[in-house]
């Protein structure tokens, strides 16, 4: 049986550092043409940090992080900060064009709060009425 991690309070520093990174960094490229080598700086994303990976660094599984939030409400501030780190260099990086719009789109939806919103345009009374009967028999049925 493996042996169980025990919490303690430095990991929220940990993971709040862990989640800091710079969105970008500069490389250099070397190019070669017919006048010669040039050499050009060019701007590339930092893998994205994710719980996942935290997990493997510090020796857990998610599961324990979701424990540990439930247990220690200092953790689970630092995770909720680092959702919001996650979020804005996802964002960031995605608005940029450094990733892949579409997978993009499924990272955002899965790991951030960001969900697609419907909206529905009610015209007429027959619209609205027919929408309040649905909502309230879906209230009925505890959905909400």
């Amino acid at each position: 049986m493996a042996k169980e991690i025990k919490y303690k309070k430095e990991y929220c520093k940990l993971i709040v550092e862990f989640f800091s990174v710079p969105h970008t960094v500069e490389k250099y490229e070397v190019t070669t043409d017919k006048n010669g080598e040039k050499v050009k700086s060019v701007e590339k994303p930092n893998p994205l940090p994710t719980f996942e990976k935290f997990a493997v660094k510090i020796g857990v599984c998610t599961d324990v992080l979701d424990k540990w939030c439930e247990k220690y409400k200092e953790f689970a501030l630092a995770c909720t900060q680092c959702r919001e780190l996650q979020k804005d260099m996802l964002n960031d990086l995605a608005m940029r064009g450094f990733y892949n719009p579409t997978y993009t789109i499924f990272v955002a939806k899965n790991i951030t709060d960001m969900k697609d919103k419907q909206e529905t345009v009610l015209n007429d009374f027959e619209d609205i009425r027919t929408a309040y009967l649905d909502a309230m028999k879906n209230l009925g049925k505890g959905h909400a």
